[in-house]
């Protein structure tokens, strides 16, 4: 299981819930079931969410507080959804208190409200005099969100099927990126996800399995650099929309020579930053005169 406390007490944990890129994401066509079959190898960022979870004496229920986000204290919010499904698992009728502090903006395709979810799992379980076991944790978060289980792994990880399938990848081409820099970038706006993947599925410009693993081989291989192996299929149905998108990527890579990529259905957007990269300061001014200065921008960096 994967190690996500930095701090506990009595009754309470403290969890952090890292946020994820997709350094490849192939959408290869919609299931029978609704969802689209995906394969994605993601990332884990030292940019992460906090959480506190206190069990506590008085009346019963789970309650959130987020700072950063009011219209996040929600019974919707799934850290919530977590935290009631482990105690219905467990059989337990706690009072729960949850202080969720957001440097993830949501809607922006970092993987943030799963993440926090995984951590919730993850910090209930060590509150608990019993122990849920890995696969029941596992399945656990599947059933919160197809995205959630890559969050039990460490390093980079492939994800495949609707997401829920994942394993971790081994291989020198993903050890490489360990300690890489990372630029995220994003506008004053959230995307919603099921509106991107629709638009993708009406343009029906979907990856071919072959072409998915013949990538997959070179990237692994070392045949073709990180930068030539970046992809994401959801770009194109966003870039259509929202033209903005499409122009700072140009004027990135023809200034900078950078591949800046979208991270899941966006929001936000990503940039791998070379140690010798010196143009740091010129390429935030770029990103801020195009998408104004209410832009979100964080330096941060991959880990294991």
């Amino acid at each position: 299981m994967v190690e996500r406390i930095s701090e506990r007490s009595a009754g309470m944990v403290k969890v952090f819930a890292p946020a994820k890129i997709n350094l490849f994401l192939a959408v290869m066509g919609k299931r029978d079931d609704g969802y689209h079959e995906l394969c994605s190898v993601l990332g884990k960022l030292s940019i992460a969410d906090s959480l506190e979870i206190r069990r506590k004496n008085g009346e019963r229920g789970v309650k959130i507080k987020c700072p950063e986000y009011k219209d996040l204290e929600t019974e919707n919010n799934l850290a919530c959804i977590a935290v009631k499904k482990w105690l219905l698992k467990r059989g337990e009728d706690w009072a729960v208190d949850l202080i969720l502090h957001k440097q993830l903006p949501p809607m922006s395709g970092l993987g943030g409200g799963s993440s926090d979810a995984v951590s919730a799992l993850l910090a209930m379980n060590e509150l608990g005099d019993e122990k849920l076991s890995r696969k029941e944790i596992i399945k656990m978060a599947a059933e919160i969100g197809s995205d959630c289980p890559s969050f039990l792994e460490n390093g980079l990880c492939m994800a495949e099927g609707r997401g829920e399938m994942v394993r971790t990848i081994n291989h020198s081409a993903a050890h490489n990126l360990i300690g890489q820099k990372v630029l995220l970038f994003r506008p004053n706006i959230g995307l919603s996800t099921p509106d991107v993947f629709q638009r993708l599925s009406q343009t029906n410009e979907f990856s071919s399995v072959e072409w998915v693993h013949t990538r997959l081989g070179m990237w692994e291989k070392q045949k073709i650099s990180i930068t030539e192996f970046l992809h994401n299929d959801l770009e194109s149905a966003v870039f259509y929309k929202h033209r903005y998108f499409s122009a700072i990527f140009e004027k990135i890579k023809k200034t900078f020579g950078l591949a800046p990529q979208m991270s899941g259905s966006g929001s936000c957007c990503f940039v791998l930053i070379p140690d010798e990269f010196e143009r740091v300061a010129a390429l935030e001014s770029l990103i801020y005169q195009a998408w104004g200065h209410d832009s979100w921008l964080k330096f941060t960096e991959i880990i294991h």
